[in-house]
């Protein structure tokens, strides 16, 4: 093999990412590459940031007993509803129904210092 085929591995053939260019075969001048990537990042916009996502529900478990369990899932089949959906139901009927002992709607967890009626 001939050494005269291959260039020497020096610094000069190292390249930043996005930066390395085709290498010049005898043409006079070098082209001028643009960066598309780069040309097109639009100027800050001053628009208002989008709002945030709707909070995500929180997820709780609960045991039953599996009469309970098979008493949900028949009342599930005969109201067309799913189990978690009577579960949530259940679940806002009873503080709804608390909600008077603490004289608010949150039943005391708001800042509006709205707790026990006096």
């Amino acid at each position: 093999m001939s050494s005269a085929k291959f260039a020497s591995i020096t610094s000069s053939l190292l390249a930043r990412k996005g930066e390395a260019q085709p290498w010049n075969t005898g043409a006079a001048e070098p082209e001028k590459f643009s960066l598309p990537w780069r040309a097109h990042v639009p100027e800050a916009v001053s628009s208002p940031p989008p709002p945030p996502p709707p909070a995500k529900e929180k997820s709780c478990s609960i045991r039953m007993s599996a009469h309970d369990f098979e008493r949900l899932g028949i009342l599930s089949i005969k109201t067309g509803t799913p189990r978690q959906q009577l579960l949530k139901e259940a679940l806002s009927e009873f503080l709804a129904s608390r909600a008077d002992d603490y004289g608010c709607y949150c039943l005391g967890a708001c800042d509006n210092d709205c707790g026990k009626a006096d």
